[in-house]
């Protein structure tokens, strides 16, 4: 072979190593552009995403915030519906129902000195229950309707009043509403409970103690549901 020849089959080959590299150099660049579109496409697809998100973040505050002012709207009628409803009740006499807003009940204070069992007999034959307490705002009630009975008539602060709660000797000894209620409140004296098993209180500051069964009290009824 003629040294020409040689010459020009390595020219034909430099040349086509020069043209695998700009093919392979324009592959590359189409793939790099069409992931560069991918990705792009993609950032515009979640940026969507997240414009749509956004959107619905504030028109859902924006509903949150409506309802808001619904229910603050509904809190404030009920908070003076309660106290017009409170304020209506008369409590200079201690012989008519008196009733709570706050635990939709009607209250009522019997003038009468009465064995626990009596008492709690006396109510149920009127379908009705030795009163439960749940909370502060109840106590205190109940605490004021029996003030009125106590310097109305004849019954004494110092004597107290039975309420619904005894011990259920079943159930280790512990205490009970009559009414089937939780105890989910207590206002007990600091040396109560004691060894006795019924519960009482004084309407001269709504504190709980305890007494026997036999002893004679009055007592204050408790209706849960619309008086009529």
């Amino acid at each position: 072979m003629s040294l020409k020849k040689i010459a020009q089959l390595e020219a034909d080959l430099e040349e086509m190593k020069m043209n695998k590299e700009v093919e392979i150099s324009r592959l590359a660049a189409n793939m790099a552009i069409e992931a560069n579109l991918k990705i792009a496409k993609k950032n515009d697809d979640l940026e969507a995403q997240l414009r749509t998100q956004i959107m619905e973040v504030r028109e859902g505050k924006a509903k949150i915030g409506e309802l808001d002012g619904k229910i603050n709207a509904l809190q404030s009628k009920n908070f003076d519906l309660e106290t017009q409803i409170n304020r209506t009740m008369n409590l200079s006499d201690p012989g008519e129902w008196s009733y709570l807003a706050k635990t939709a009940s009607w209250y009522k204070v019997i003038d009468q000195y009465m064995t626990f069992d009596g008492a709690e007999a006396y109510c149920a034959s009127r379908r009705i229950d030795l009163v439960s307490i749940h909370s502060q705002e109840e106590n205190d009630f109940v605490c004021e309707l029996a003030e009125t009975l106590v310097s109305s008539k004849t019954a004494s602060s110092l004597d107290g009043f039975w309420i619904g709660l005894k011990r259920n000797p079943d159930k280790g000894n512990a205490f009970e509403w009559t009414d089937g209620s939780s105890v989910d409140f207590i206002y007990w004296d600091s040396e109560e409970p004691g060894s006795n098993t019924h519960a009482k209180f004084w309407s001269s500051d709504g504190i709980w103690g305890t007494s026997h069964p036999t002893n004679h009290f009055p007592f204050i009824c408790k209706r849960n549901s619309q008086f009529s």
